[in-house]
């Protein structure tokens, strides 16, 4: 744990600090030369594995866990191996896949625990989405557009709903290079709301607060290849 502690921090700071030199450093007369622009799609396209022979290289979501034992932020972070992403050239587009429920959960409060549980059990999901690039210097930077994850007749309390988990992301929300000669991308969304039956039930995060709060909210997906 202690490694995975320290690997997320690593990364956290290193992003958030490429993140912030990009807007320091955007282009001042906006936008990105076409011909990078498109060089850098057709590079960062395709399908990351990992590679399972070095935790360095796993794929993993991490993610703020309350049920750690510690008295920091960091101390409370976990992750969990087995994700794919994907990026097209051809639509600008990403996917997510084998996200488990527990993740997509872990905020729900213990008000809908019959909700939670069912999520919990039911099959992995796919988050997909939009991205476009917004600085490129050393790294690529990203925005995406993370589409809503819909659970449809999800069964709990006796009752069949369509439960809906809906994320806010960050303008600077990805980023894309090299480390240690791997491809590497990576990607944050935050728990938003959850909808029942097209109706909000729950607030997670509303995209101002920070701290323990966006923390909290926060999965940050990571991926090699």
């Amino acid at each position: 744990m202690k490694k995975l502690n320290k690997l997320f921090i690593i990364l956290l700071c290193c992003f958030g600090a490429m993140s912030a030199t990009s807007c320091l450093n955007n282009d001042d007369n906006g936008g990105i030369d076409p011909e990078l622009y498109q060089t850098y799609l057709t590079n960062i396209s395709g399908t990351y594995y990992g590679d399972n022979s070095d935790w360095r290289y796993q794929n993993k979501i991490y993610f703020y866990n309350d049920t750690i034992t510690g008295s920091t932020l960091s101390e409370k972070i976990d992750s969990i191996v087995g994700i794919t992403i994907s990026f097209s050239k051809y639509d600008s587009t990403f996917a997510i896949t084998n996200v488990p429920g527990r993740v997509l959960a872990k905020e729900i409060p213990d008000e809908y625990k019959e909700m939670r549980e069912a999520i919990d059990a039911a099959p992995m999901q796919t988050i997909k989405g939009k991205f476009i690039f917004y600085s490129i210097n050393s790294y690529a930077y990203y925005m995406i557009y993370p589409e809503t994850v819909t659970y449809e007749d999800l069964n709990y309390g006796g009752e069949t709903h369509d439960v809906s988990i809906v994320f806010w992301s960050p303008v600077a929300s990805g980023v894309y290079g090299y480390m240690d000669k791997k491809q590497v991308v990576n990607l944050s969304v935050y728990l938003a709301s959850v909808y029942v039956d097209d109706k909000k039930v729950i607030d997670i995060y509303n995209g101002v607060d920070a701290g323990k709060e966006q923390a909290m909210a926060q999965l940050l997906f990571v991926g090699t290849r």
